[in-house]
């Protein structure tokens, strides 16, 4: 896919976040250099697709919401910067299908927000299924992102000065155990809730909200993800 307007989005929005923000990075090491990759980062603003972006080392695809898609300028813009419209009211098919291609063709990383919107009330909710789904049936590898303070960025023009003080931590990669085609509900439930529980572990918590008080989960259905520099797993 085309993303013509990410490069000049990416590179303008790093110069403001370095002009008017304290932006700190901690982890960017656990990103693998090689292959697909499933960015998991809790929501907390209208921004925070490109903070974490800022901080990937290629350009990323996302998920968005069908009605940024509206118009048609809007939808051109959209789709240069990497996004792809999604129904958040039922299962579409047609977004997992571009998204699985992402992945598995073009070998993109991916961001996707496993809340499914926004927070308004700072602490985690609870996860949806979708991105246990891609895991699970892609093999690809997910990395977690916890994300503080962007839920003074809100208005989209923010990001002409996003004045705030911004911490990203990125956790180490894992992969969903059990690679399948057909993913059962429960399954599915159980791989969202230890996605959402690693990143919940590196938040403050009075963020971790529907996740507090899970720190001590034992991970059965993910395991961690070796690689070396090479992209070949260990």
């Amino acid at each position: 896919m085309a993303q013509w307007l990410f490069p000049f989005c990416n590179a303008g929005f790093k110069t403001t976040l370095k002009l008017f923000s304290d932006f700190d990075i901690e982890g960017r090491e656990n990103i693998p250099e090689t292959g697909p990759l499933l960015v998991a980062s809790n929501h907390l603003s209208n921004l925070d697709p490109a903070i974490v972006a800022a901080a990937l080392p290629k350009p990323p695809v996302f998920l968005a919401k069908r009605e940024l898609f509206k118009y048609p300028i809007a939808s051109s813009l959209m789709r240069g910067y990497g996004a792809f419209p999604v129904d958040r009211t039922r299962a579409d098919v047609r977004a997992l299908n571009w998204i699985t291609r992402q992945l598995l063709i073009e070998h993109r990383i991916a961001i996707v927000f496993p809340e499914g919107t926004r927070s308004k009330v700072g602490g985690l909710l609870k996860g949806q299924p979708g991105l246990a789904h891609i895991a699970m049936s892609t093999g690809v590898p997910v990395i977690p992102f916890a994300l503080t303070g962007s839920e003074k960025l809100q208005h989209p023009l923010k990001v002409l000065k996003p004045t705030a003080t911004l911490r990203l931590k990125i956790g180490k990669p894992f992969i969903a155990a059990g690679l399948s085609d057909r993913v059962s509900r429960e399954k599915a439930a159980d791989v969202t809730t230890e996605i959402m529980v690693r990143i919940a572990k590196m938040l403050p918590e009075a963020n971790q909200g529907a996740y507090s008080g899970m720190g001590d989960l034992k991970f059965t259905e993910t395991t961690e993800y070796e690689w070396s520099n090479s992209g070949v797993t260990l």
